[in-house]
């Protein structure tokens, strides 16, 4: 047979993308696999505390807990020590006179979160629905 070059086919310039596929449905499935394996986590007892609805609003009232677990009621520039029975009693009575009340929750780094839990617990149990905790930025701390 004579060799004709006008009877050339055209060539396929085309990238064969099977292998690349099964590349990638391999790595599919090692991920898949493998990401239940990376959560990792904290096995944790949190505290127990009666809760209820809550409610909010106004000039804040702040409540400190130092870090052996004693609150306080700021009251402008004073702070009263006060245990947490009061201080469920003390909002009743601020959140009767206005629903509007908003309570702030001023704690030490230090402290068990217990405290912090079962003094939320006692304002949310009154029926205020804001409550705010102050922190500080992780810059303030360096």
């Amino acid at each position: 047979m004579i060799y004709n070059p006008i009877d050339n086919k055209k060539l396929q310039s085309d990238i064969n993308i099977v292998p690349y596929i099964d590349v990638m449905l391999v790595l599919l499935i090692i991920f898949m696999i493998l990401s239940p394996l990376l959560i990792q986590g904290v096995d944790v007892n949190l505290p127990e505390t009666d809760t209820t609805k809550m409610s909010i609003e106004s000039e804040p009232m702040v409540i400190s807990i130092d870090s052996n677990g004693q609150y306080f009621l700021n009251l402008g520039d004073d702070a009263v020590s006060i245990s947490l029975e009061e201080i469920k009693s003390k909002v009743q009575i601020i959140f009767t006179a206005n629903p509007e009340i908003e309570v702030v929750l001023k704690s030490d780094s230090k402290v068990e979160f217990d405290y912090v839990a079962k003094a939320l617990a006692s304002i949310q149990s009154v029926g205020v629905e804001k409550v705010g905790i102050i922190t500080t930025g992780y810059a303030d701390q360096i």
